[in-house]
């Protein structure tokens, strides 16, 4: 005899289940998640305690040296000081941890090799002077980074291995990974780069003239970020122009 709560015909639904079979689909749906629970807490850690989110980036590190030197009343170092409280307050924003060096007032030679471990970007700010960095700059590094050769830290050796020519002079560095950025503030013009015609550095850029300062960092295995700079602030000053562009630039590290 058919359930008079059971209509076969067509477009019509079947009467409601019993509690008995409501309890029995609720079981074996807790069972199934539950199963898919365990599985994803040994697959994923911390999945028991919280639900699946996005990885979290690891904050990263930034270093930022002031190469700065002070000549009274010809250079007192304000300008690169603005500099380095931009750059400061820009990384930041960036969420970065930061660490900085005044070359000047000082510093401990295993500190900063320390903090060159640390950074995963280092930033320079520095004059130029003579057409380079002021010489505290060059004892600075010379002393930092032979320490860490010195270590086996920084680098291995210079990377050259008898009867293999694809182990290139400069390819021994152990610090890869971390970028450097040399930021410059100078009196020459930007048209004196890049052209030929210019008597001076005929045609050589800014990537060119400091090639060795940012070969250290090479060298070790640093990847380059192309110069900035922050042309005529003598004669023919843009400051605000200059900070905008650095901002920028920074905002796409």
């Amino acid at each position: 005899m058919m359930d008079k709560n059971l209509r076969f015909a067509c477009g019509k639904s079947v009467g409601k289940p019993s509690n008995s079979e409501d309890f029995v689909a609720r079981e074996r749906r807790n069972f199934i998640k539950a199963g898919l629970a365990a599985t994803a807490a040994v697959v994923l850690p911390g999945f028991a305690t919280s639900a699946i989110g996005a990885v979290q980036p690891r904050v990263k590190n930034v270093l930022i040296i002031n190469a700065h030197q002070t000549y009274s009343g010809l250079s007192e170092g304000a300008l690169n000081r603005e500099y380095v409280a931009l750059i400061k307050d820009e990384m930041d924003k960036k969420g970065y941890h930061i660490q900085q060096t005044y070359i000047e007032k000082g510093y401990n030679i295993n500190e900063e090799v320390q903090k060159h471990l640390w950074a995963d970007i280092i930033i320079t700010q520095s004059p130029v002077f003579w057409f380079g960095t002021p010489w505290i700059y060059k004892k600075y590094v010379d002393e930092v980074f032979t320490a860490g050769m010195r270590q086996q830290s920084f680098l291995i050796d210079d990377g050259r291995i008898p009867n293999d020519p694809s182990k290139q002079y400069g390819s021994g560095g152990k610090l890869h990974g971390k970028k450097f950025l040399l930021s410059l503030t100078m009196n020459t013009p930007k048209e004196a780069f890049d052209d030929p015609a210019q008597r001076l550095y005929a045609g050589r850029s800014l990537e060119d003239l400091f090639s060795s300062t940012t070969s250290v960092y090479k060298f070790c295995g640093f990847a380059i970020l192309p110069v900035f700079g922050s042309f005529d602030v003598i004669k023919a000053p843009q400051i605000a122009e200059d900070k905008a562009r650095l901002i920028r630039y920074l905002a796409e590290l």
